[in-house]
This record gives C-alpha cells, sequence and structure tokens, in this order.
C-alpha cells in the first residue's frame, strides 16, 4: 500500500472516529453544531425587544451540551436553520451569540479572581495556624493541639484543593465559553424533514 492510499484510509478512519463521537467537521476542521429554528424568534429569549442580543436560555443548554462533545482542540461552526435566511439574520445572531459567551467569560474571570484570593486565604490561615499549633505543643492540652493541628490541615486543604481542582474547571468553562463567542456562524434555509 503507498503512502497516499494509507493517508486517505487513515483520513478516512479518522472521519469516522469523529463521526462515531457525536461530531462531524467542515470543510475547515472545525466541529459542526447544527441548530434548527423554524422561528426566528425563538433563538432570543423572549425578554428581548426585536432583534435582541439575548440567547434563548433553551438555546445556551443546547448549545453547551452540543459542544461539549467536541475536543478543546477544535473550533466551532455554528450552523442555524432558520426560515427566510439572510445576512442580517446572520449579523444578528453573531452579536447576540458573541455577547453572551462574553459574559460567560467576563464572569468566569471573576469566579477565577475570587477563588484564587480564597485559596491564598485558606492557606495562609493554615499556616498561621501550624505555627499556632507548634506553640502551643508545649502549652496547651493535647487534646487542643490535636484540634489546632486538624483545623490547620483541613484549612490549607481546602486552599490547595480550591486552587487546583476548581479552578481546572473554571478555566475548562472559560475556554468553552471563548470557542463559543469565537464560533463561526452560518445561516441556512430551514428545511423540514
Amino acid at each position: 500500500m503507498n503512502l497516499h492510499n494509507r493517508i486517505k484510509t487513515l483520513s478516512a478512519e479518522l472521519k469516522n472516529i469523529q463521526e462515531n463521537d457525536g461530531f462531524v467537521c467542515d470543510e475547515e476542521g472545525r466541529g459542526i453544531i447544527n441548530i434548527g429554528a423554524e422561528n426566528y424568534d425563538d433563538i432570543f429569549s423572549p425578554f428581548c425587544f426585536k432583534g435582541g442580543d439575548t440567547l434563548s436560555l433553551e438555546l445556551i443548554e443546547y448549545l453547551w451540551e452540543k459542544q461539549a462533545v467536541v475536543p478543546l482542540d477544535y473550533d466551532l461552526t455554528l450552523r442555524f436553520n432558520v426560515k427566510n435566511a439572510s445576512e442580517s439574520k446572520r449579523k444578528e445572531i453573531q452579536t447576540a451569540v458573541k455577547e453572551n459567551f462574553e459574559n460567560d467569560i467576563h464572569a468566569a474571570e471573576h469566579k477565577l479572581h475570587r477563588l484564587t484570593l480564597m485559596s491564598i486565604w485558606f492557606i495562609l490561615i493554615g499556616v498561621v495556624l501550624t505555627a499556632i499549633y507548634l506553640v502551643a505543643l508545649n502549652y496547651f492540652p493535647v487534646a487542643i493541639t490535636y484540634i489546632l493541628n486538624i483545623l490547620s490541615w483541613v484549612f490549607v486543604w481546602e486552599g490547595v484543593r480550591a486552587m487546583s481542582l476548581e479552578r481546572r474547571t473554571l478555566k475548562t468553562d472559560k475556554l468553552r465559553s471563548l470557542r463559543l463567542a469565537a464560533a463561526k456562524i452560518e445561516v441556512k434555509e430551514f428545511e423540514p424533514y
């Protein structure tokens, strides 16, 4: 088997793997999420004005669910299937998607900042309690020193846990929001089955 045929075979196998994992790529190698919205207004929150910039909660949940299937190293293409597709509708959708997920990015950054401060405080409190524990070994009963020892480790552990585990989750959510905000938006004509 020559190299050219081997590359074609491996490419076909890769495409099958991707399709079996629940996502398909477009010609640019972006993961595609298809959104069917027969009624264009269903894309936006019922509380925003005509041509609003707030996506409906159902659509946001749908996008989060579908994008979780596509590995993070792939960019996204969001294909909206609507009646009377037009360039103006594409721009409205693009603006709404970008603004909604930029808000999520800012919220994630705020949470990361708060989490970092909380982690530092917990670790510092744990270190201070450890110092008090070491001093208390010579002056206080054993029961009190045990309590100080346990408290110091609880604070240190909570600080380290928040810094490592929760921070990773928030960073992943921020990355997913960044990917959705930067997604390529396509608007196609709705075709009922």
